[in-house]
């Protein structure tokens, strides 16, 4: 028998919504395409990693990469065939940067585990100020 105060097993405990409502965004997320740089150590060597991203154009929050067919790196996952089958690869850090830094925002943040969003301010250009005037 389950007691009116007691939970049953197969249903999670919320918390308050109030302190819900403090983590929801007032906007809806605009994702767009970006890189962002991080550095990391491994082995005593720090190394600057770069990866492929989204980021929401109004707040900044940091989300997953685009899918191949919504994304404008076609070879951001390649094919390579071996002798037990098909692997796959992904493009390295420096062959990305290299190939799509003009064409994608970068940013720089300092761990990529546990922030959740990008300075926006990082990668504005000359047109950022003509917007606040």
């Amino acid at each position: 028998m389950i007691q009116e105060n007691e939970i049953p097993k197969y249903l999670k405990s919320t918390g308050s919504d109030i302190s819900k409502s403090n983590r929801k965004s007032k906007h809806k997320h605009h994702y767009e395409e970006c890189m962002i740089q991080y550095k990391s150590t491994f082995a005593g060597k720090t190394h600057l990693n770069t990866g492929l991203y989204t980021y929401c154009t109004i707040c900044g929050k940091i989300n997953e990469r685009f899918k191949e067919n919504k994304s404008i790196v076609k070879d951001y996952i390649r094919t390579v065939d071996t002798q037990i089958g098909k692997c796959y690869s992904c493009i390295s850090d420096e062959e990305l940067y290299e190939k799509y830094h003009d064409k994608l925002p970068v940013f720089f943040v300092d761990d990529i585990y546990k922030e959740k969003y990008v300075d926006l301010e990082q990668n504005c250009n000359s047109d950022c100020n003509s917007e606040g005037e």
